[in-house]
């Protein structure tokens, strides 16, 4: 699907992990609307040039080249290595309990950049390892939180910072599919959005996806004392649900779909009860979400070449990251 004339100022890319994410999301014959995935993106951005693929399965590793226009595909990174190849950035697509290793080997190949599905690795105490080696090399490290680059989120961020919307009065949110897969997500987003969260209650964990991931009912709360809940809505086998509630003073904006649409409910008088001020039914519009992969391989572009921070980085990973870690150690109490 790459159809670049290669030019000296196209960053390399090497993709490792050729599941859904890598690339499958987006390799429905036909598809429509924006790039999902990481070799969907960087296909679609004339900046970007993917020249290798790395997956153990050399079937899949080279299906995945073909269909990619990829020229180069190994099983393992070590090929990579020995070949000689360059790369200026690295995504690391495959499973989470391989993260440690794949980031660690990858500095070998010298990259600018790697840019990591989270979360990104197992514990925290590893993904400070990371981000010390990473900093030793000289190597910046995203971390794809992507509703950090979605405009809608960005956006609602300054309305918050600058009062626009009035006192925030509390925030519920649900999810499913364990609390540092999906509920890391939810953390992230609210770090992003209101700042720092402290835990004032924790349920009992509930595994309904992963063995060593539950899906945690969460009490937090946010500076002015906003209360914050994390509720697991469903099953991970009933159905997937990520949504957002934020209750304003005079307004209720809802997150739904993972973020695809919001729904702002406005305060009126109400037709039934005389003296009463209650919600409107609201109007919905589209959110940002399916143009995220899109803006942060936008914002990978404009962080190696003009200097601009990412979106999403160890950092701001760690934060998410120490508070899901230390949830799940208090459910086991």
């Amino acid at each position: 699907m790459q159809d670049k004339s290669l030019s000296s100022d196209l960053l390399n890319v090497l993709i490792i992990g050729c599941g859904n994410i890598a690339g499958g999301l987006d390799s429905k014959k036909n598809k429509v609307g924006p790039p999902l995935s990481h070799a969907g993106s960087y296909s679609a951005n004339p900046h970007f040039n993917i020249q290798a693929c790395i997956d153990i399965s050399a079937h899949r590793s080279k299906d995945f080249a073909k269909e990619w226009g990829i020229p180069e595909y190994y099983t393992s990174l070590d090929q990579a290595i020995r070949a000689g190849s360059c790369f200026d950035v690295i995504s690391i697509c495959s499973p989470t309990e391989c993260h440690f290793t794949d980031i660690i080997a990858c500095l070998a190949l010298s990259p600018k950049l790697i840019f990591c599905e989270k979360p990104v690795t197992g514990t925290v105490a590893d993904t400070m390892k990371v981000k010390v080696a990473c900093e030793q090399a000289g190597v910046l490290l995203a971390i794809n939180y992507n509703r950090r680059w979605d405009k809608h989120v960005i956006n609602l961020k300054r309305e918050i910072k600058a009062n626009e919307r009035g006192a925030l009065r509390s925030v519920v949110g649900y999810y499913n599919k364990g609390i540092l897969n999906n509920g890391s997500h939810l953390i992230d987003l609210l770090s992003f959005l209101i700042g720092d969260l402290v835990i004032n209650h924790v349920g009992r964990p509930d595994y309904d996806f992963f063995e060593n991931d539950p899906s945690i009912y969460v009490s937090l709360e946010a500076k002015n004392s906003v209360p914050v809940l994390l509720v697991p809505g469903a099953k991970a086998f009933d159905f997937s649900i990520f949504e957002l509630q934020l209750i304003f003073e005079d307004s209720m904006l809802l997150m739904l779909d993972g973020g695809m649409r919001w729904v702002e409910r406005r305060v009126n008088s109400s037709d039934v009860f005389d003296g009463y001020l209650t919600l409107n039914s609201g109007v919905s519009i589209k959110g940002g979400y399916l143009a995220t992969m899109s803006n942060a391989v936008d914002n990978i572009w404009l962080a190696l070449t003009k200097g601009h921070p990412l979106n999403s980085n160890v950092e701001t990973a760690l934060i998410a990251h120490s508070l899901c870690e230390n949830i799940i150690k208090t459910s086991k109490h």
